[in-house]
């Protein structure tokens, strides 16, 4: 019978091609909304002023150039919330969480929060890219306000998730200094 700590080592060996995929669909679907958002672009100008809003084709312009840029839209959400260049690694939870996470002995123990923690950022990707896509589906549908909201906090929870591990020291930091 496989152990939790053997079924969290699978899953973390694969997350590098999984990363390495979800960048190549989040590069296609990018391209493909940047065409699409130009196409509108061009049928919204052909058919002339009161005709139509750019609301739709530019939001699905601009959410493929997000897709496509993810890497990028992953660095500056990490540097507005966190004044960090760039996400803290898997490993790093527990340099930010010294009193909470950090006292953890035992070399099992600490290869199943790095490995939970890895799953946590890759899972905080997608949400990002599902926050994109409901952002884009609110300028495209008369469903507007319905999917923008949940959108935003998608993109939001996907970047705290992304910055796991700053993200469990600030919360660590935030008990610690509650009375």
């Amino acid at each position: 019978m496989t152990d939790l700590l053997q079924i969290i080592e699978n899953v973390v060996g694969f997350l590098d091609e999984f990363e390495l995929l979800f960048g190549v669909i989040c590069f296609v679907l990018g391209v493909i909304f940047a065409i699409r958002g130009l196409m509108g672009a061009a049928k919204r100008q052909e058919m002339g002023a009161g005709q139509g809003s750019w609301g739709g084709p530019l939001m699905m312009f601009t959410t493929g150039v997000l897709f496509v840029a993810m890497p990028g839209l992953v660095n500056s959400l990490s540097q507005t919330f966190f004044a960090l260049g760039e996400p803290a690694t898997a490993d790093s939870i527990f340099a930010y969480a010294p009193a909470t996470i950090g006292i953890m002995d035992g070399a099992e123990a600490r290869t199943i929060i790095v490995g939970i923690t890895a799953i946590v950022q890759f899972i905080g990707l997608i949400a990002i890219a599902r926050g994109l896509y409901l952002m884009n589906m609110s300028a495209q549908s008369a469903q507007g306000p319905k999917t923008f909201g949940p959108g935003l906090t998608f993109v939001i929870a996907g970047a705290l998730a992304t910055n796991f591990p700053t993200f469990v020291g600030v919360m660590e930091n935030l008990v610690a200094a509650a009375p």
